[in-house]
C-alpha cells in the first residue's frame, strides 16, 4: 500500500509538472499580457533566438520550380504569405553560461489569431490548404484553442491608423458632449420602448441608487434615449459603455460631474484596447529591436509570413524584400543551408529537421548540456513534439549549437558560446535556403545572388495534349533529359549531357507544333515583359514566356500556330503513321551517332548543391 502511495505521488508530481509546463509555454490571449515581461527579458538576454511557424497552407496556385531564380521564387513566396495564415509561432531563446560551457532554453508556443478589436480594425480573409490542416490535425494541433484563445495582432501602421481614428472620434465626442443634436422624430413602434425607459429613469431618481444601466437597445434606440433624457431628465448624466462581452449599454448616473469622469474612463479604455490589440506584433518588435541572431530551419516561409502578418505587407519587388528583412532581422541563419554546405554536407545526408538532429547528436558531433532556464518554460531532447512550433524551434537551436561546435573544432578553436558576432558562422549569415534549386543554394540577403549558367536548359511551348514522354521523345537523340512542367502548355527541359546543349537550337527548330527557346532567351523575354508592365501594359505571369519579336505578325499580333491534330509524338511513333514518316524526314540528323544513349525517365532531382563561392 505504501509503495502504491509513493508511485501515485510520483505520478502526481509528473502530471503537475507537465500541466504547469504546458500552461506556461502555450501563450494565449488570457496569459499573454502577464507573460510578456518574461518573454521580453528572455529575448533581450539571449545569446541567440530560434523561431518556427505553423501555417494554414504552404503553396498557393503556383508551385516551385527547380529553375526558379531568387526573384521568381520570391514572387511565389509572396503570393503564399499573402493568402495563407501563420497561426502558431514558436520561440525558443538560448542562453550560454561560460562557466559551465552549457546552454539553457526558454520556449513558448504563441497561438495567434487576427481577431478584430473594433469595427474599424482589419477583418482579414485567408485561404486554407486541406493537406496542411489535415497534417496538423494528425499532430494534435488544438484548433479550438487557436480560434477561441488566439492572441490578436496588428501591424504597426494599422495600429497607428486605429489610434488616430479613435483620438479623432474622442475629440469630436468631447466637443459635442453638450451640443444638442438635431431632433429626430420618434417612430410609433418605438414609443412603448421609450415609455419603459422613462419609467425606469423616474424610478431611478426616486431611489437611493447612484448608477444604473440601460441595455438591450440598438444604436438608433440609444440615440432616442439620449434625446429623451436630455429633454425630460436634465439632472441625469448618461454615457455609453462597452461590457466585457462587447455589448454596448448606457450608464446613467445622478452625479452630473460623473459624466466627464465616465467619458475620460471610456477614452482611456478605448486606447488601452487598441494597444492591447497590437498583441503578438509586440513580440516581433522586441526581437527586431534586440538585433539578436535569429535561427530557423528552412526558414524562408517563416520569415515571409512573419514580416507580412506582423510588420508590413510584403513589398512587390525582391530587392525591397531583401531590404525589409535586413531591417527587421539583421542577423539570420538557416540551419538547412548550413547542413547542405561544406563541411557539413559531407557528413549530413538528410537535412530534414528530425534527421539532422539525429545525425548531429552522434559522433563526430558533440551536443552540450541543454536545460530549461525557467521551470515550465523549456523543452528537453526527450519531449519529441515535432511540428509543435516551440519544440521545432528548440530542436533547430540544438542542431545549430552542435554544428557550431563542429565548426570550432575544425577551425582549431575552443568551444564557446555563439552569437551574431561569432566568426565561424559569418559565411552562413543572412542567406536563406532555396529548396529544389541545385545551382542557386540560397537567397543572399546581404549581397548579390548567384546567377548560374543554364545553357543546357530550354523552354518549350507545346500543345495541351502532350505529356512528359512526348517532350522527352523530341530530345531522345540527345541523351537523357529532365522535364519540369510550368503549366499545361509550357515546360523546361534540362539535358543530362550538357555537351549537347550547343546542338539543340541548331538542329531542333520551332515548328507549328511547338516552340523552343534557350534559357537566356526566356529570361530576356521575361525582362521585356516586366518593362512593358511598368509602362502600363498588362503584366504576365513570370511562369510563362512572353511572345518573342520573331513570333509577331506585321500588325504586332502573335502569329497563329498551325492547327494541332491532337496526335502526339508518342502516338505517331507507336502507329507509324505517314505524319510520323514525314516528321522523321524533317528531323535533322545529328553529326554523330547517338544510339548508345538511352532515354531515361523524367524526374525532379533534389540534389545537394555544390559548394558556392562564399562572400
Amino acid at each position: 500500500m505504501r509503495r502504491y502511495a509513493v508511485l501515485l505521488g510520483r505520478f502526481k508530481d509528473l502530471f503537475c509538472f507537465n500541466f504547469v509546463r504546458k500552461r506556461k509555454m502555450d501563450v494565449t490571449r488570457h496569459n499573454f499580457k502577464s507573460l510578456l515581461p518574461d518573454i521580453e527579458e528572455a529575448i533581450r538576454t539571449a545569446s541567440f533566438i530560434c523561431i518556427d511557424g505553423e501555417f494554414t497552407g504552404l503553396n498557393a496556385y503556383r508551385g516551385i520550380s527547380p529553375f526558379d531564380l531568387p526573384d521568381q521564387r520570391y514572387d511565389k513566396l509572396q503570393e503564399s504569405a499573402r493568402q495563407f495564415l501563420l497561426m502558431q509561432f514558436g520561440l525558443c531563446t538560448f542562453h550560454y553560461d561560460e562557466k559551465s560551457d552549457s546552454y539553457s532554453n526558454q520556449a513558448y508556443n504563441f497561438y495567434v489569431w487576427p481577431r478584430p478589436c473594433s469595427r474599424q480594425a482589419p477583418d482579414p480573409r485567408f485561404l486554407c490548404q486541406t493537406s496542411s490542416l489535415d497534417f496538423l490535425i494528425s499532430q494534435n494541433f488544438d484548433f479550438n484553442r487557436l480560434f477561441r484563445d488566439g492572441i490578436s495582432y496588428l501591424r504597426p501602421a494599422e495600429l497607428e491608423k486605429l489610434r488616430a481614428a479613435t483620438l479623432e472620434r474622442q475629440e469630436y465626442r468631447r466637443n459635442n458632449m453638450n451640443t444638442p443634436e438635431q431632433k429626430i422624430a420618434i417612430p410609433a413602434d418605438q414609443e412603448a420602448f421609450l415609455s419603459t425607459v422613462c419609467d425606469k429613469l423616474d424610478d431611478f431618481i426616486k431611489s437611493e441608487e447612484r448608477t444604473i444601466e440601460i441595455d438591450r437597445c440598438n444604436s438608433f434606440q440609444r440615440r432616442l434615449v439620449y434625446q429623451t433624457a436630455r429633454e425630460k431628465f436634465p439632472s441625469l448624466s448618461l454615457s455609453g459603455l462597452t461590457r466585457p462581452g462587447g455589448e454596448r449599454v448606457i450608464s446613467v448616473s445622478k452625479d452630473t460631474d460623473n459624466q466627464k469622469k465616465l467619458a475620460d474612463l471610456q477614452d482611456q479604455t478605448e486606447i488601452a484596447d487598441i494597444e492591447e490589440a497590437f498583441g503578438f506584433s509586440k513580440v516581433i518588435q522586441i526581437i527586431s529591436e534586440s538585433q539578436k541572431l535569429v535561427i530557423g530551419h528552412n526558414m524562408v516561409l517563416d520569415v515571409c509570413h512573419t514580416l507580412n502578418q506582423f510588420c508590413h505587407p510584403l513589398p512587390e519587388t525582391y530587392m525591397d524584400f531583401k531590404d525589409m528583412v535586413s531591417t527587421v532581422f539583421p542577423n539570420i541563419i538557416d540551419t538547412k543551408l548550413m547542413a547542405n554546405t561544406i563541411p557539413f554536407k559531407e557528413e549530413i545526408y538528410n537535412s530534414s529537421l528530425s534527421e539532422l538532429f539525429r545525425i548531429v547528436s552522434e559522433k563526430p558531433y558533440v551536443m552540450p548540456t541543454i536545460s530549461a532556464r525557467k521551470y515550465g518554460c523549456g523543452y528537453t531532447e526527450a519531449d519529441d513534439k515535432y511540428h509543435e512550433a516551440g519544440y521545432d524551434a528548440f530542436i533547430t537551436g540544438l542542431c545549430f549549437i552542435s554544428m557550431h561546435r563542429r565548426l570550432t573544432k575544425l577551425c582549431g578553436s575552443k568551444p564557446r558560446g555563439v552569437d551574431a558576432e561569432t566568426m565561424e558562422i559569418k559565411p552562413f549569415l543572412n542567406k536563406l535556403y532555396l529548396m529544389k534549386v541545385s545551382d542557386i543554394p540560397y537567397m543572399n540577403l546581404g549581397g548579390e545572388d548567384i546567377m548560374p549558367e543554364r545553357s543546357h536548359v530550354f523552354y518549350l511551348s507545346i500543345p495541351r495534349e502532350w505529356k512528359t514522354p512526348d517532350v522527352a521523345l523530341l530530345f531522345a537523340a540527345y541523351g537523357g533529359v529532365n522535364v519540369f512542367w510550368v503549366n499545361d502548355t509550357s515546360v523546361f527541359v534540362s539535358l543530362k549531357e550538357r555537351s549537347w546543349s550547343t546542338n539543340i537550337l541548331k538542329e531542333m527548330k520551332s515548328s507549328g507544333m511547338f516552340e523552343i527557346h534557350s534559357y537566356d532567351s526566356y529570361l530576356q523575354g521575361l525582362q521585356k515583359e516586366r518593362e512593358r508592365s511598368l509602362l502600363g501594359g498588362n503584366a504576365q505571369s513570370s511562369a510563362v514566356l512572353p511572345v518573342k519579336p520573331d513570333t509577331l505578325d506585321t500588325n504586332g499580333q502573335a502569329k497563329k500556330r498551325s492547327a494541332n491534330s491532337g496526335i502526339t509524338p508518342t502516338l505517331e511513333r507507336t502507329f507509324g503513321s505517314g505524319v510520323q514518316e514525314e516528321r522523321e524526314k524533317k528531323r535533322p540528323v545529328s553529326p554523330e551517332p547517338k544510339t548508345t544513349f538511352k532515354r531515361s525517365k523524367s524526374v525532379v532531382e533534389d540534389k545537394a548543391f555544390e559548394e558556392p563561392p562564399w562572400d
